[in-house]
């Protein structure tokens, strides 16, 4: 009898234990494919996405999951950001540090070290602008200490930093402790062993500039590359689809100092100057050419009516654009916009507008609100009716038969 009741007992331990396993998977589950839309709270924000294009993700410190980086998002203090394969993001810090990213790398947004901002670059390379109290990026194999308002190109290769000023001055640090000071137009490495100034580069790429972004409608135009400089005999410029030169499409001869880019293929392009033996001769640089695609509105959606008492807020929203993030609404009460009735310019895809509108109908539309000043493409006009007080429910008939008296 004993012996029963034993085995009985064991028969409900397991049972409950293995409960508790299948609770604990679908626990897992839910939090691993959660759609991570929640704002974090553990830690105030640091930064927020300028820019964002080619599927570049974000994971919140502390969790497994990664989510699509997109423009206005939010950073925080143990966020890491990776920008995969013809991808780049940009991330703006409330303390004015920026960070432009390129493809390829991985950072880990850190809490401040010493009063400066910390970063950390686990792979690939980055663009950076310290800020009022200057910025510390750590790698593997060293760091980079900027001073405020200084900017530089830090990369990562192997076992190797290298970092390049272009602006100010920065000290260098290998794991052993020893520093390099580096000023403006000036180069150092840092690796296992230790630090040491590089040559500058003999060739400087003089236009466009670093970063360069152009929006265009239907083909882009041709783009001239320049450059200047100890030009070596043999040099050629190159022109590639990746960072690392592996795809190059572009192998011309670079004495003239110039070259015009006929035909060039949207999205980021590298470009640079080597040797005859193919060593660079200059830093390597990206150009972005963006089509100018007009957004889809979304919200208040077309023939829909629309309840917002005068004062108050009406939301709105539409698709994002690579790139962007600004866009600027506009109400009219034609469909050609003549007159513009209100006009805001936004953050992001979506806003909630304070309107003054009488009831009736409206037209709105989007467009990006581009760095260059020129107008983006605006949206297929909406239509919406707006009330200000709500439509009365129909009457309900009591006896809705209907008696015919012949």
């Amino acid at each position: 009898m004993a012996s029963a009741v034993a085995e009985a007992a064991l028969t409900k331990d397991v049972a409950l234990a293995v409960g508790g396993l299948l609770v604990a998977a679908v626990t897992l589950g839910l939090a691993l494919t959660s759609t991570g839309d929640e704002p974090s709270t553990q830690s105030p924000t640091v930064a927020h996405v300028a820019s964002a294009a080619g599927g570049s993700k974000l994971r919140p410190g502390a969790t497994l999951l990664w989510r699509g980086l997109s423009d206005g998002m939010d950073v925080h203090d143990g966020d890491a950001v990776f920008v995969p394969p013809g991808a780049e993001a940009t991330l703006r810090f409330v303390d004015g540090t920026e960070l432009a990213l390129d493809e390829r790398s991985l950072v880990v947004v850190e809490p401040p070290r010493g009063g400066r901002r910390a970063v950390t670059l686990r792979q690939g390379s980055l663009s950076g602008r310290a800020g009022d109290a200057g910025l510390l990026l750590s790698t593997p194999v060293g760091e980079a200490r900027l001073d405020p308002s200084s900017e530089a190109r830090v990369e990562l290769t192997g076992s190797e930093l290298e970092v390049a000023v272009r602006q100010g001055q920065a000290k260098v640090t290998s794991q052993q402790g020893a520093e390099v000071k580096v000023a403006s137009g000036q180069r150092a490495s840092a690796g296992q062993e230790g630090s040491r100034a590089l040559a500058a580069w003999p060739v400087s790429l003089t236009s466009p500039e670093a970063r360069f972004r152009h929006f265009f409608q239907g083909s882009p135009e041709e783009l001239t590359l320049a450059w200047q400089g100890s030009v070596p005999e043999g040099a050629r410029l190159q022109v590639a689809r990746d960072r690392l030169f592996a795809f190059v499409e572009v192998d011309e001869p670079a004495a003239e100092g110039r070259f015009v880019l006929r035909g060039p293929r949207p999205g980021i392009s590298w470009w640079r100057v080597v040797d005859e033996r193919g060593n660079a001769v200059s830093e390597a640089r990206r150009f972005s050419l963006v089509e100018d695609v007009a957004p889809s509105t979304m919200f208040p959606r077309a023939g829909e009516v629309v309840l917002a008492p005068k004062g108050t807020q009406l939301a709105f929203s539409w698709t994002p654009l690579p790139g962007v993030t600004r866009f600027l609404v506009e109400l009219s009460p034609s469909r050609g916009f003549e007159p513009i009735t209100q006009a805001e310019v936004v953050k992001g895809s979506s806003a909630r507008l304070t309107v003054s509108l009488e009831e009736g109908s409206w037209y709105w539309r989007v467009r990006a609100e581009r760095d260059d000043g020129e107008p983006g493409r605006p949206s297929e006009p909406s239509k919406f009716r707006l009330i200000h007080k709500g439509i009365p429910a129909a009457p309900e008939l009591l006896t809705p038969q209907i008696e015919v008296t012949p």
